[in-house]
Parts: structure tokens; C-alpha cells; sequence
């Protein structure tokens, strides 16, 4: 932050921003073997950021393209803060650059950041320059700017996940006490020092009051709104199916707040905080970021011009005061708000991964575990439904039932192994054989396997059967037990359009006794009942 920023403040100072977040107060990995474990990642990570940016290769055509543009992005956004320092008798409402550079480099690869740290010292103090000040002063300015951003990214990335995800309560409280909190304070305290020594003018505990709303109100506000937007997920809540609801929910949060900030009669805040759980509710942490972004802008904005609540500050000369107190609703918003959107986000993540589980646990009930072929309960399942179709349009239903002949000694010559890999590949036959004529497959007992045929003809059921027989004759499993020499199969089809009262289980056992009229038959056929 600019010492421009820091012209005379009020004769009735505020006291300081206490901890809203202490009841989320959140400490450093506990434990000897998670202190270990950052240790050991320390060097590591230090390690890969200095050497990582002498590299070539950490450095192509697009990244230095990007550094260059970042570089120019943030020397605009500490002019435009020292811009609103000045159309708000010295205080910078919204410091942007911090929580914009922190934002920035905390996503870009660990072999990157000494370049990001580096120009986004240039920036602030050629923006600092440009204003006027000497050089001695701005770099001061700079350098305590810098340590919020080094500090943040090194802390968080060594205390928790990377890459750094605010959707998650451990990791926004971390973000929140550890950035918002914690380095927002060094660097102000730092900055304020700089400037009463290099300057002088009001005192430091004033200065740093000053710096310390508008830098924590920064990086709480910009930090994570340009973490998300390099998230294609953040963008889906502006899809057009999305875009219309997206739409609404946040312009009532706007008309809320316009309503509320342009009544200078009655303190209306209380309005706000139904419209905050909305835009939670609905639209989750994206949703949050973005509506307490535009709430805080319009809120300082309006109490700047001289509109809304905040003008029952009465007295002359109370600017200062009015836009510290816009600064406090700003804060208390963003740690209330941002936990109760975050825990909303992990409760839907925590419902989707049980909905989703639950999927496959069902489905796991249905399949066969052996051969991956619907087991004897989505059989009768299918089959039933399919009776009741076949009934309903008076259309014929197939059934194919097929046994591995001599099972039981194929098992017994070549092992319990070989056996499995036996009955997987019938299964296979069978899958690729419903996959071509729209069939149903499932393994119903251990070496017996059933094929449902919906609205099929005599020739077709028998074209499907035969087809089965050939291709398990063609797998070529020697077999010693078997006349052929190979694993064959017998096979019994039936075919019936369903009658009024006619149970399913009548077509069942029309198929097995074609089965076994198969068997008797001398096995390696196919038989119709």
C-alpha cells in the first residue's frame, strides 16, 4: 500500500478489527509426524522455488507472456488503489494488488513463483513512483507488501493442500486466519513503520489501522474470486441454463443492497443477511465470492458519496469513520459468510460422493462378481419386466438358457482357476452376442448362463443360439472329459408370447427342460421347447 493512502485520519480513531474467525481458529498441522511432515517439505518447497526458476524449461513462450501481463495488470491495479485513496480522503477502501498477486501466483507452478514475487515488487513500486514518492519510500511500501504474498503462499502451501482449494472449510479458515488475519497485519504494521520513518505525519498505530481494513478486505475479496475464475467449475453457474437463475438470485442481493445503502434515515443492515444465505444457498462458494464482492464495492461506494446508513455517523469531517465501519460490515460478511458457503459446498460434495456410492453399491448387487455379467437378481428382474412387456404388446419373448457341459470336471482335470477363466470367457461369447441383437445376458447359477430375447422370432432365437454354441466351440478350452475334446455348452430355448394369469417361472421351465432334453441328447446342442 501507497503512502498516499495515509494522509490524516480521524480524530476519533476506531479500535482495531479484532478476530471474527475465532471460533474457526484453526493451528498448524498437530502431531509429531504432520510437524515432521511439513519440515521435511520445507526444503523441498524452497527448493523449488529458487532453483525452479532458473530453469529453461520453466519458462516458455506462453509463461513469460503471462508474467509480462501480470506484471503490467498489477502496476494498474495499485494505481487504481491509490486512485481510491485519494477520492476517499486517504484511505484505500479496497488495497487490490495484494490479494490479486496472491490469487495469481499460488495457482501458477511452485518453479514460477520467485518471478511472480519479483515483478509484483516492480509494480507496486513503479505504481508507488509514479505519485510521486521517492524510491527509498515506495520500495519500502513495496517489500511490506511482498511479504503478505510470500508469506501466504509459502504458509498455506506447506500447511495445506496444493493446489490451494477454498471450497474446503480447513482451507478457507486457513486462507482466512493465516492471509486475511495474519500477513495482512505484518505487512501493514511493516508499511506503517516504513512510512512514519521514511515520511512521518500521523501515528503509527493510525497509519496501520488505515492499511490493515483495506489490505485484509482485499485479499479476502480478490484472493479467492481469482483463485476460482482460473477454475473452469466456477463458469458453470453462468451457463445459459444456468445464467438466468444465476441472474436473479444475485440481483437481489444487489436491489437488497442498493435499497439499504441509499436510505441515510434508518440503519437497514439487517436486510443483508437473508440475501447473503440466499446467494449461498444457491449458488454456493463461487456464487458467495462474486455477491460479497459486489456488496462491498457498492456499499463503500455508496458511503463515499454520502448515501445510506452510515451517514447517522453524524459530525463533521467523519468520512473516515464511516468508511471504517463499511470496512467491518464488509469483514463480517466475508467470515460469516464464506465458512457457511464452504460447509454448504462440502455437505452437497459429501451427499453426491454417498449418492454416488450408493450407485455402485447397487449396481455391484446386480453384477456378477466372477464375470462381470448381471447376476441372478437383475435376471429375474429383467426377466420379469420383460414378461410384463411381451404380455402388454401381445409380442413373443426368448429365453435361452445355456450350461457348460462337464463342468465340474473340467474343473477337477485343470483347476478352480482355469475353471474361472473358463466361465469368463463364456461370458464374454455372451456379451458380445446380446451386444449385436439386443438381448439380456446374465449368469444365473454357477456354469449356467441366460439370454433373454425380447419380441424375437423362432429363426432368430435359434440363429442366437447356435451362434453361442459355435463361438464357445471356437474358444478351443481343451477339455479331456469332452468328446470334442473342448469346453462345450448345451443350450434350450423356448419361445412364448405371454397369456393372461401366466406366470413367468412356466417360460423358465420350458427352457430348462429344453436344456436338459439337450444334454440328453448328447451335450453341444440346441434344443426348443
Amino acid at each position: 500500500m501507497t503512502p498516499n493512502a495515509l494522509e490524516e485520519s480521524s480524530p476519533n480513531p476506531l479500535p482495531l478489527l479484532g478476530n471474527p474467525a475465532k471460533d474457526w481458529m484453526l493451528s498448524p498441522p498437530n502431531g509429531s509426524a504432520q510437524v515432521a511432515e511439513a519440515e521435511k517439505a520445507a526444503p523441498s518447497l524452497f527448493g523449488e522455488v529458487w532453483h525452479g526458476c532458473w530453469r529453461r524449461d520453466s519458462w516458455t513462450s506462453a509463461a513469460l507472456l503471462r508474467l509480462t501481463l501480470i506484471f503490467v495488470f498489477a502496476i494498474l491495479c495499485s494505481w487504481l488503489g491509490i486512485v481510491l485513496s485519494r477520492q476517499s480522503e486517504g484511505v484505500a477502501t479496497i488495497w487490490l494488488s495484494n490479494g490479486l498477486m496472491f490469487g495469481l501466483i499460488i495457482t501458477q507452478p511452485k518453479r514460477r513463483w520467485l518471478a511472480y514475487f519479483l515483478a509484483a515488487l516492480a509494480a507496486d513500486t513503479f505504481a508507488d513512483m509514479i505519485y510521486g514518492d521517492p524510491f527509498r519510500t515506495a520500495i519500502g511500501v513495496s517489500l511490506a507488501n511482498s511479504v503478505e504474498v510470500v508469506t501466504s503462499c509459502l504458509l498455506l502451501t506447506l500447511w495445506f493442500d496444493s493446489p490451494l482449494d477454498l471450497s474446503k472449510r480447513r482451507s478457507l479458515v486457513g486462507f482466512l486466519l493465516i492471509s486475511v488475519l495474519g500477513a495482512a497485519a505484518i505487512a501493514s504494521a511493516l508499511g506503517a513503520w516504513w512510512t512514519v520513518l521514511m515520511v512521518g505525519g500521523s501515528p503509527w498505530w493510525q497509519m496501520f489501522r488505515t492499511w490493515y481494513l483495506g489490505d485484509m478486505l482485499g485479499m479476502a475479496l480478490l484472493a479467492p474470486i481469482v483463485i476460482m475464475v482460473q477454475r473452469p467449475a466456477f463458469f458453470s453457474m453462468f451457463e445459459r441454463r444456468h445464467l438466468l437463475h444465476t441472474l436473479l438470485v444475485l440481483s437481489a442481493s444487489v436491489v437488497v443492497t442498493a435499497l439499504v445503502f441509499t436510505d441515510s434515515r434508518d440503519p437497514l443492515f439487517f436486510f443483508m443477511f437473508p440475501v447473503f444465505l440466499l446467494v449461498a444457498f444457491d449458488l454456493g462458494m463461487p456464487g458467495t465470492v462474486v455477491n460479497i464482492l459486489l456488496v462491498t464495492l457498492m456499499a463503500i461506494g455508496f458511503t463515499v458519496k454520502g448515501y445510506g446508513p452510515l451517514m447517522l455517523i453524524s459530525g463533521e469531517h467523519m468520512l473516515l469513520h464511516r468508511i471504517v465501519i463499511a470496512q467491518l460490515f464488509a469483514a463480517v460478511a466475508i467470515f460469516t459468510m464464506f465458512p457457511v458457503a464452504a460447509l454448504l459446498e462440502e455437505k452437497e460434495g459429501l451427499k453426491n460422493s454417498l449418492a454416488a456410492s450408493e450407485e455402485r453399491f447397487r449396481n455391484l448387487a446386480h453384477v456378477d462378481e466372477l464375470t462381470g455379467l448381471p447376476n441372478r437378481r437383475a435376471f429375474n428382474l429383467q426377466f420379469e419386466h420383460a414378461w410384463s412387456e411381451a404380455f402388454a404388446s401381445n409380442k413373443p419373448l426368448g429365453l435361452v438358457i445355456l450350461d457348460a457341459d462337464h463342468f465340474k470336471q473340467y474343473n477337477d482335470d485343470i483347476g478352480h482357476p482355469a475353471g474361472d477363466a473358463c466361465l469368463r470367457a463364456i461370458a464374454k461369447v455372451l456379451a458380445g452376442t446380446v451386444d449385436a441383437v439386443e438381448g439380456f445376458a446374465a449368469r444365473i447359477g454357477g456354469e449356467e448362463f441366460a439370454v433373454i430375447l425380447p419380441d424375437t422370432t423362432q429363426l432368430r432365437a435359434r440363429e442366437v443360439a447356435e451362434n453361442i454354441r459355435r463361438s464357445v466351440v471356437d474358444l478351443a478350452l481343451p477339455h479331456s472329459s469332452s468328446v470334442c475334446g473342448v469346453q462345450t455348452v448345451s443350450v434350450g430355448v423356448a419361445i412364448r408370447v405371454p397369456l393372461s394369469g401366466q406366470p413367468s417361472i412356466d417360460m423358465m421351465r420350458l427352457a430348462d427342460q429344453a436344456l436338459y432334453a439337450a444334454k440328453r441328447a448328447g451335450r453341444n446342442q440346441v434344443t426348443f421347447s
